[in-house]
């Protein structure tokens, strides 16, 4: 799997798709680049992964949004899904396969139930009802 929808990286997330689109729109993101508006958005494993990891931070820490997804991308760089503080006496572990195998499920479950939306404007046949 390569790249989803907002939508479904938004299902899998278990957050709604305009707070996925904001979180995108606002902070950096890695493999995430700001594009026109109104373009369909993908996003890869890599991405959903540090949003899920921000996501868990900021829920469960109440650590604000765009310093969770610096703390997510650090976790994620390590091996070990470590983060050390910056005098070194601290050390948050996090569970990067558990994380993953959950987004892999949920992904797959997404994909099966999300429907992307159609874009642009209908062809002229639902324009006119179907004379």
């Amino acid at each position: 799997m390569r790249a989803v929808t907002s939508g479904t990286a938004a299902f899998a997330l278990g957050i709604p798709r305009k707070d996925l689109d904001n979180i995108l729109s606002r902070y950096a993101v890695r493999g995430i680049e700001r594009k026109q508006q109104g373009l369909a958005r993908r996003i890869s494993l890599a991405s959903i992964e540090q949003v899920a990891v921000a996501i868990d931070l900021a829920r469960d820490f109440s650590i604000p949004m765009p310093t969770a997804l610096l703390l997510a991308e650090e976790a994620l760089a390590s091996r070990e899904g470590i983060i050390q503080s910056p005098g070194g006496h601290l050390a948050l572990h996090i569970d990067l396969e558990r994380i993953r195998r959950s987004l892999q499920a949920k992904l797959t479950e997404a994909i099966e139930y999300v429907i992307p939306p159609r874009r642009g404007r209908p062809p002229l046949r639902e324009r006119m009802g179907d004379e």
